[in-house]
Parts: structure tokens; sequence; C-alpha cells
């Protein structure tokens, strides 16, 4: 049994919350629960299909939280969201841009850990670069990233054919990740996801563009963080797995 002060105050130092803006979700305790914490969950997304599969949780930890600059009223099914969490005493705690940028346990420096390499440069608003010993065949850095991410990726293959730098941004990423990846000579940009003018941007610009599906690069912050809340409070954790596709 754990105090949810505890754990809270433990996040935000372990995360940096103070230390990165986030003007897109409020990341921290969206919402306050129990005050003891004896099972932690552990989702992407704050949704119902997570909450109640984690329905006996005094705590859930999420990447994206309830929360958005969007938000202007709770009704709906943001009102049931919130509606199933207060009558559980469940808390929700969300960390969404540090839990990105955070240079060993966030999305970016975990996916580059898989892949065997370090965070050795950040770039963009959370995005690190890796750097391989050697140059791999671009081919056969796509095919590792789909055994990595368990799906298809999709290559805008329009720089060289041999990768030695490899920029990492998980979720969603735009022509500003593009250009400041290519300022700082990555051959691969690793993103979730992106927008139409992306395909020309890289294009133009000669860099490889692969894109591993939004979830599916953002489990692993998630998932790095569980070991550590159980050893630093003694909690059960659980993970719900809940791909949206995109």
């Amino acid at each position: 049994m754990a105090e949810l002060a505890a754990i809270v105050s433990y996040l935000e130092d372990l995360l940096r919350h103070r230390e990165v803006s986030d003007r897109y979700c409020p990341s921290g305790l969206q919402v306050e629960g129990q005050a003891e914490v004896r099972r932690v969950g552990f989702c992407v997304d704050a949704c119902m299909e997570a909450f109640e599969s984690l329905g006996d949780c005094q705590l859930v930890i999420v990447h994206h939280g309830l929360f958005w600059p969007s938000v202007s009223r709770i009704t709906g099914r943001l009102r049931d969201r919130l509606a199933y969490l207060l009558t559980r005493g469940i808390s929700l705690y969300a960390s969404h841009l540090p839990l990105d940028k955070h240079v060993n346990l966030g999305n970016n420096a975990q996916l580059l850990k898989g892949l065997g390499l370090k965070p050795v440069e950040e770039f963009g608003e959370v995005g690190w670069l890796g750097e391989l010993e050697a140059p791999v065949a671009r081919a056969a850095l796509c095919q590792r990233l789909e055994s990595l991410l368990k799906g298809p990726v999709r290559l805008l293959d329009f720089g060289s054919e041999e990768v030695l730098r490899i920029g990492v941004s998980s979720g969603s990423g735009g022509l500003d990740l593009l250009s400041q990846a290519t300022l700082r000579r990555a051959d691969l940009v690793l993103t979730g996801e992106t927008s139409h003018p992306m395909y020309h941007a890289a294009r133009e610009a000669g860099v490889n563009v692969a894109l591993g599906g939004h979830y599916a690069t953002e489990t692993w912050g998630l998932r790095a963080l569980m070991p550590v809340l159980e050893e630093a409070f003694a909690v059960e954790t659980w993970f719900v797995d809940v791909p949206t596709g995109f």
C-alpha cells in the first residue's frame, strides 16, 4: 500500500513535469481518487475500455489524458469517463510530452533502446537522435522496426539507402520535426503518423521518414515506468493494450 500523494510527488520529479512545457495536455494528476494505492493500471489513452479493464486499480496512469485545449465542458463521453473514475475513487495521472521526452524512460529513448541505440542529441519538441555503429541498409532497418513495433511501418523512402543517424519522435510528426532532424543530419526519421504535406517536404529534403503508428510508438514509456513504480512503492501494476490502428 502506498500513498497517492507520495506517488504523484515521485512522478513529478522523476518525469520532470515542472521543466517540460506541454501546451496540449495538462500533465500530472487530472482526477483525484482514493488516498491509498495498491494497484496501478497503465494505458495509452484515457478511454472507457481501458478504465473498465482497470476498474480494480486505485490509480491509472496514461499518456493521453482527459483534458485538452479543445475541452470546454464536461458532457457526453467525457462526462461518462469522468463519472466512472469518480464513483470508484480511481485517480487518473497523465504524462504527455514529459513521457515522450524523458532521456531514460521516454517513448523515444525506449524506442532507440529497442534498436540497440542510446539517445545522444535532442531535436524538435521531444525527439531524440541515435547513431548506429555502422550504416545499415534502409530495408533491413525497416524490417527491424516492424519487428520492434509488431506491425507495418510505412516508409517514405526519399533518403539514403544506408542509414546511420536515426531521429525518433513518437506520436504525430510534422514539418518542423522534419526540419529539425534534417539540420542534425538524420538519415531516417521515425514517427507515428503525419499529415499530407510531409510527403513532398521529405522528398525535397532527401530524408527517409518511417511511420510506425501513433499508438504503437507511444506504449514504450508507460511500460518502462511500470517496474520503476513497482520497486519504489511495492505496488502491483498492469498494462492494458487498447490499440487504435492509428
